[in-house]
């Protein structure tokens, strides 16, 4: 009886804890918009976003995740599409990154 009660107090001690993390975590999120030119970290933003994950990099190593996942796809398939998510999310990261409305 005493392990049935210590069980389900944990179980719900544990679903308790997340609920406050994702709540604290839920209420920081601030909406993200891009630095303009001449603000603090403008050129870090301009290199590592407009000309690496925008631009032909980006795509570059979009599209080769992309071919890997599907070439992945049917032989392991626990491989395969995950890479392939991870793909359209580099090829969408300035989208995602906004529409999360996370900061940096």
């Amino acid at each position: 009886m005493h392990r049935l009660l210590a069980k389900r107090f944990l179980s719900a001690a544990d679903y308790g804890i997340t609920l406050v993390l994702l709540a604290v975590i839920g209420s920081a999120a601030q909406a993200f918009s891009a630095p303009a030119q001449g603000d603090l970290g403008y050129d870090i933003y301009d290199i590592v976003v407009n000309q690496g994950v925008k631009g032909p990099l980006g795509f570059v190593g979009g599209v080769a995740a992309f071919l890997f996942g599907v070439s992945r796809l049917f032989s392991n398939i626990m491989i395969g599409i995950p890479t392939i998510v991870a793909a359209v999310c580099l090829i969408k990261a300035d989208s995602i990154l906004q529409t999360f409305g996370m900061t940096i």
